[in-house]
């Protein structure tokens, strides 16, 4: 073995320049594919509390949360997987179901559920999704807002929207291609 080679930890996952757009689904691939009992320590620029809500929504009571380094300019978090997920066909945040059709090109509705983020954090996930929107699908957004900043990014991508607000408070927005 060379002495000069460095070795790597695998269990170090840094993510502070990972674009903010698709950070987020980099981290749930890296958490579905942790065996159980297995951990990696997060490293980022900013306190990942969204991310914390995110996976105790997603994940409740199938992973535990360390703090090991908090900031100012480096948190540190050791996420361990204390059990599979209770659900294997589950996907964090994103779901494709079938549905009845919404219009004659549309068969699938795809779901990314936003709630619990803080801004512009669930305006990053709906254009990331929609960006990669299979055609004839529409996106189904749930937010904790009105997604007021999303309707001109939306039309400018060519997609159409009706959003509409649900009596438990929460914002659902469908989006599908003009």
């Amino acid at each position: 073995m060379n002495q000069n080679t460095e070795l790597i930890d695998l269990t170090l996952f840094d993510v502070r320049e990972i674009p903010c757009r698709v950070k987020h689904a980099q981290i749930f691939q890296r958490w579905t594919e942790l065996p159980v009992g297995q951990h990696f320590v997060l490293i980022n620029d900013h306190d990942p509390v969204p991310l914390r809500y995110q996976f105790e929504a997603e994940f409740p009571g199938e992973f535990s949360w360390k703090y090991l380094v908090t900031g100012p300019d480096e948190f540190r978090v050791k996420l361990t997987r204390l059990r599979g997920m209770a659900s294997p066909a589950r996907a964090p945040l994103v779901a494709t179901t079938p549905h009845a059709p919404l219009s004659p090109t549309t068969e699938h509705v795809q779901e990314i559920d936003a709630r619990g983020l803080e801004p512009p954090e669930p305006l990053i996930r709906i254009l990331d999704a929609l960006e990669s929107l299979p055609a004839g699908v529409q996106l189904r957004a749930i937010t904790d807002r009105n997604p007021c900043h999303l309707f001109g990014e939306a039309e400018q991508r060519g997609f159409r929207h009706d959003t509409t607000e649900q009596p438990d408070g929460r914002w659902v927005t469908l989006l599908d291609r003009v």
